[in-house]
C-alpha cells in the first residue's frame, strides 16, 4: 500500500512553481538576507550581543579584574 501525500501540502509542480518565481526576483544588490524575519533576529541578537559585553566590561571594571 503506498503512502498519499495528504491534501494541505502542496503539489511538487506546485512546489517547482513557487521556487522559479522566486528565482525569477533577483535579491536586491547588497542585501544578504532573503528573509525580512532572519534580518530582524539577526539585529536583535546583534544588539544584545554588544549590550551583554558592556554590560559584562562594566561588571569587570566595577570588581578590578
Amino acid at each position: 500500500m503506498a503512502l498519499r501525500r495528504p491534501s494541505f501540502l502542496p503539489s511538487l509542480d506546485e512546489l517547482e512553481q513557487q521556487a522559479q518565481d522566486r528565482s525569477a526576483h533577483a535579491p536586491r544588490k547588497g542585501s544578504q538576507f532573503d528573509h525580512p524575519t532572519a534580518k530582524y533576529l539577526f539585529m536583535v541578537m546583534l544588539v544584545v550581543t554588544v549590550i551583554a559585553h558592556a554590560v559584562a566590561g562594566i561588571v569587570f571594571l566595577v570588581m578590578g579584574h
